[in-house]
C-alpha cells in the first residue's frame, strides 16, 4: 500500500500545484460582479427593409475592474451586420483593433458578428454604453403582413437586467396588426399606429431573454422572404401543430399510455408464471410422508445435494469428501493448534491422508474430487490447498451436473439450463432496451408517459433472469426421488424429535454426510453432541491425537451404507486400555461431545480454504418566464405562435 501511494506522490502534487497556481484566477472571475440597471433597445423599421437597432445599456460594475465591453449577434437569422457604432457618456468611439480606451472592434466568428469596445479601468461605478447597428435581412415577409421579431435582451448573461423598454418604430404608411412579447412578461403599448413600446414588468435574471414581436401592413417595407424564413416557418408549423395536439389528443395519450403501461405491468408477471409452469415445473408425485427415518435410497449425498436445491455447491463437494472417508477412502486428522495472540489458541491445520486410490467403485466426481485433493500424493494439509483448489471447483460442479442427469432425474443438466434462460434474459432485456429507446423517441411527442411504456418489457427481461435460477425440470423419476430425500431432511433435521439418539449411535456417521449436503451439519452435530456415547467417527482424528481410532470389532464397520464401499481394514490399537471404537470414545471424554467442535471447525475451515483465492496482483485503483399574452390586435400572418423565433439575440458582457 506505501509503495503504491508513493507512486502517486508526484501526480497528486503535480495537481495540486496547477490547483493552487489556478486558484487566485478562478477568485478573481468570481469576484467581478455586475448589474445591468437599464437594459433599452430601439428598433427602427426602415423602408429598404433594413433595421436601425441602438441598445443603450446602463452598467453598475459592484466589484472588480472592468476596461472591455462585447456584444455577439446571432446571424442565423438576418443577412448581415453593418455600419457599427459604440459610444459611452463621453462621445463616439474610434474603429481600431489596438485595443485602447474609446476604441472597438468588429469581428465575424462563425455566423455570429462579435463587436468588441474598449474603455478606461473602471470599478465600483455605474457607466452607460450605446452600441447601434444596422441589420440587413432582418425581416419575415408574409401576404398577410410583415414582421418584426427581435431577441431585445440576449439569454447568453452572467448578470441579471433590472429594467428594460423596447421601442419599436416603424415607417408610415405601415400600421401596427399585432403585436406580443416572450419570455419576460411585459406591457405593450401602442403609442402610435407606427410606434409600440414594451415595457419589462419584471427584473430579467441571468440567461433568460426578452423577445418582442411586430406584425404591420405588408407592402409598404422593400424586400422578399431571406432564406433561413422557410426553415423558421417549418420550425414554428410544426410548434403550432403539436400545440394543437397537446390541447385536444394528449390527455388522450396519456390515458392510453398509462393503461398500456398497467396492463403489461400485470402481464409480464402472469407471463413468467406460464413460462415456469410449462417450462420449469417439475412433474407432480403421489409421495405425501411427513418424514422418512432413513435415506430412500443410496445415492451418494453429493447427487442428493445437487437434486434437492438444484445446485452443485460447495456443500455438495464437502459431503462428498466425508462421504468418501467414511467410506474408507481417506482420513482427517487435526494437528496441534498454532499459539495465536496473547498465549491464546489458534487456528488448527488438518491434514488429510488417502487411505486408497480411487477405483471403479466410485463415480467420476468422486474419483475427480480424490485427485483434486491429493493429486499424486498420498497426503495433503488442508492449509496447502488454500488459494489452489479452487480451480478444480468448476470441474466438480460440472461433473455433478453431469451425474444428475445421466442418472436421469433432470431433463436436462440444471447449470446450462440456467445459462440459456439467463442468456435468453439479458437478449430479451437488451432488445427491450433498445426498443424503449426507439419507442420513447417516437411517443414522447405524443403523451407525457412514453417513459413508462417499456416499464413491462423491461420487468419481462429481469423476470427471465430471475426466473433462470427455477428453470431446471426434473423429470418424473427425479420428482419422486426429490420430494422422498425432502422428508429424510425434514428427518435429520429433527432427528431428536423421530428418534432416541443414544439408542441409535450408529446413525450419526452414516447421516453425517446427508446432513452437510442438506446445510443441516452444525446443528446436526450439535445435537449428537449431547450424547455420550456417541463415537466419534473413525476416519476423523482430532487433536490431542490418541491413536488411529478403529473399528470395534471385525466384521461389517460401524456406519456402512448399503451400496457403499466399506471402510478399508484398519490395524489393532496398540494403546493399553483403548478397548477399540467404544474404549477410545469414553477415553476421549464422552466421544463426540468433546469433538464437536473440533469437526465443526474443520468443516467450516474446509469450506473458506477450498474457495479461497489469491489476492489480485499489480497497481491501480480499484472501484467504484412566460409572456404577457399577445396584443388585441388579431392574429399572425406567419411564423408561428411561440417564442424563440426572433432574429438577433447572441450574447455579450464585460470583463
Amino acid at each position: 500500500m506505501m509503495t503504491r501511494c508513493l507512486r502517486w506522490l508526484p501526480a497528486l502534487l503535480i495537481a495540486a500545484t496547477i490547483l493552487a497556481a489556478g486558484a487566485p484566477f478562478a477568485a478573481h472571475a468570481q469576484d467581478k460582479t455586475l448589474f445591468w440597471d437599464r437594459f433599452d433597445v430601439d428598433i427602427n423599421v426602415n423602408t429598404d427593409g433594413s433595421l436601425d437597432v441602438v441598445e443603450t445599456q446602463a452598467i453598475t460594475f459592484t466589484s472588480g475592474t472592468f476596461q472591455r465591453g462585447f456584444r455577439s449577434i446571432d446571424g442565423s437569422k438576418l443577412s448581415d451586420i453593418t455600419d457599427v457604432t459604440v459610444a459611452d457618456e463621453n462621445g463616439p468611439y474610434q474603429e481600431s483593433s489596438s485595443g485602447a480606451p474609446g476604441t472597438f472592434s468588429v469581428d465575424q466568428q462563425g455566423q455570429n458578428t462579435v463587436i468588441n469596445w474598449y474603455f478606461d479601468p473602471t470599478a465600483d461605478a455605474t457607466r452607460t454604453f450605446t452600441v447601434g447597428y444596422r441589420v440587413e435581412g432582418g425581416l419575415r415577409y408574409y401576404k398577410d403582413g410583415d414582421q418584426l421579431w427581435w431577441q431585445a435582451v440576449y439569454g447568453d448573461r452572467q448578470f441579471p437586467v433590472n429594467k428594460s423598454v423596447v421601442t419599436v418604430h416603424l415607417p408610415p404608411p405601415a400600421v401596427i396588426q399585432n403585436l406580443d412579447n416572450y419570455f419576460t412578461a411585459a406591457n405593450i403599448e401602442k403609442v402610435d399606429e407606427q410606434t409600440a413600446r414594451f415595457t419589462a414588468t419584471e427584473r430579467i435574471p441571468a440567461g433568460q431573454m426578452f423577445e418582442v414581436r411586430a406584425q404591420f401592413t405588408p407592402g409598404v417595407v422593400a424586400g422578399a422572404p431571406a432564406a433561413w424564413q422557410a426553415a423558421a416557418d417549418a420550425e414554428a408549423a410544426a410548434k403550432d401543430k403539436q400545440a394543437e395536439y397537446d390541447r385536444k389528443w394528449r390527455p388522450v395519450a396519456n390515458v392510453a399510455a398509462l393503461s398500456v403501461t398497467l396492463l403489461f405491468a400485470v402481464l409480464a408477471p402472469l407471463a413468467l408464471y406460464l413460462l415456469w409452469y410449462q417450462r420449469g415445473r417439475d412433474a407432480t408425485t403421489d409421495f405425501v410422508a411427513e418424514y422418512l427415518p432413513e435415506p430412500p435410497s443410496d445415492m451418494p449425498p453429493g447427487m442428493v445435494g445437487t437434486l434437492v436445491d438444484e445446485k452443485a455447491d460447495l456443500q455438495d463437494v464437502l459431503a462428498t469428501m466425508v462421504d468418501l472417508a467414511r467410506r474408507g477412502y481417506m482420513t482427517m486428522e487435526q494437528l496441534q493448534p498454532k499459539k495465536g495472540s496473547f498465549g491464546l489458541t489458534g487456528q488448527s491445520d488438518f491434514t488429510y491422508k488417502l487411505l486408497k486410490d480411487p477405483d471403479d467403485k466410485l463415480k467420476y466426481y468422486e474419483k475427480l474430487l480424490l485427485t483434486s485433493v491429493f493429486g499424486d500424493e498420498k497426503e495433503r494439509k488442508l492449509s496447502s490447498l488454500k488459494e489452489k483448489f479452487y480451480i478444480h471447483l468448476p470441474k466438480l460442479r460440472s461433473a455433478l451436473y453431469d451425474e444428475v442427469t445421466k442418472a436421469g432425474l433432470f431433463t436436462s443438466n440444471p447449470d446450462s439450463v440456467r445459462t440459456r434462460w439467463g442468456a435468453l434474459g439479458v437478449s430479451v432485456l437488451f432488445v427491450a432496451f433498445a426498443v424503449s429507446c426507439v419507442l420513447i423517441a417516437l411517443a414522447s411527442s405524443y403523451t407525457d408517459f412514453a417513459l413508462c411504456l417499456p416499464f413491462g418489457f423491461l420487468v419481462f427481461g429481469v423476470g427471465i433472469i430471475v426466473l433462470a435460477r427455477y428453470m431446471p425440470r426434473r423429470t418424473a423419476a427425479g420428482a419422486e426421488q426429490n420430494a422422498r430425500w425432502r422428508a429424510f431432511r425434514t428427518y435429520l433435521e429433527q432427528i431428536d424429535k423421530y428418534t432416541q439418539l443414544d439408542r441409535a449411535t450408529e446413525l450419526f456417521d452414516r447421516y453425517l454426510p446427508y446432513a452437510i449436503a442438506f446445510g443441516l451439519e452444525s446443528d446436526y452435530i450439535r445435537k449428537w453432541s449431547a450424547v455420550p456415547a456417541a463415537p466419534v467417527p473413525p476416519w476423523y482424528m482430532p487433536y490431542p491425537s490418541h491413536g488411529p481410532i478403529y473399528s470395534s470389532g471385525p466384521g461389517t464397520p460401524a456406519g456402512h451404507v448399503p451400496g457403499h464401499a466399506s471402510p478399508a481394514p484398519r490395524p489393532a490399537a496398540e494403546q493399553p486400555g483403548m478397548g477399540g471404537l467404544s474404549g477410545a470414545s469414553q477415553q476421549m471424554a464422552g466421544g463426540l461431545a468433546a469433538m464437536s467442535t473440533g469437526l465443526t471447525g474443520m468443516l467450516s475451515q474446509a469450506s473458506s480454504t477450498l474457495t479461497s483465492r489469491p489476492a489480485p496482483q499489480g497497481g491501480g485503483w480499484s472501484s467504484s418566464g412566460g409572456h404577457s399574452g399577445g396584443w388585441s390586435g388579431g392574429g399572425w400572418s406567419g411564423g408561428g405562435s411561440f417564442g424563440g423565433g426572433g432574429g438577433g439575440g447572441g450574447g455579450g458582457g464585460f470583463g
